[in-house]
């Protein structure tokens, strides 16, 4: 999966962040990566600190995107409104979450 190296990323950070520090999202995440062999599923979960693949039921957020272009918004060669703007990428429930977390994760 090309998306594979921002997913990496994404496991480092959450994994230094401190449990006990303060922290500037709090949420869980489903996220949908769509792949020419089908969709690979993360649960992104900043209350727990915890990033794997999966599902989770009733997440705070689900982000449903092409595994290229959410390479290109992770890696910053694609600004999340344009993204959201044009299409690339579903969020389904709350939206403020959800952009606090994409613009955390690709700082």
């Amino acid at each position: 999966m090309k998306s594979d190296p921002v997913i990496e990323r994404i496991k480092t950070r959450v994994a230094g962040v401190d449990p006990n520090g303060p922290r500037k999202v709090l949420g869980v995440f489903q996220l949908n990566i769509k792949t020419g062999d089908g969709v690979s599923k993360w649960v992104i979960d900043l209350k727990g600190l915890v990033v794997k693949e999966g599902t989770v039921d009733n997440p705070d957020v689900t982000l449903n995107v092409e595994d290229e272009e959410f390479f290109l918004i992770g890696t910053k060669q694609v600004a999340i409104p344009d993204a959201v703007a044009a299409g690339k990428i579903e969020i389904i429930g709350d939206q403020d979450l959800a952009k606090a977390l994409i613009e955390r994760l690709t700082e």
